[in-house]
């Protein structure tokens, strides 16, 4: 099961038709941690979602449960390794671009 995947799933389990509403975008997957940027309005759906959720039909073997480590409303403030630098470095840049363009 992908990323995508588990969230999809706990978003329309735990909020139905207005959880597949939810948009977000991974900024990064690196195999166990997943940057995902999500709008602020839609920010709890996703964090009680992830929270709540544990998939036991879904995947085979063991269940599966994931935490929010962080929660930045600023890319620039996000606590990261050295070996992230280069991913983040381009997230900002394009949210400048973005901004510049409105």
């Amino acid at each position: 099961m992908t990323w995508r995947q588990w969230l999809n799933s706990a978003l329309k389990r735990s909020y139905g038709i207005f959880g597949e509403g939810v948009e977000y975008s991974f900024l990064h997957v690196d195999n166990k941690v997943a940057y995902i940027r999500v709008n602020y309005a839609d920010k709890d759906t996703l964090a009680s979602s992830i929270s709540t959720y544990i998939s036991t039909e879904d995947l085979i073997g063991a269940p599966l449960a994931v935490t929010i480590l962080q929660e930045s409303p600023n890319l620039e403030r996000l606590e990261i390794t050295d070996d992230d630098r280069i991913w983040l470095k381009r997230a900002v840049e394009d949210d400048k671009e973005d901004g510049a363009c409105i």
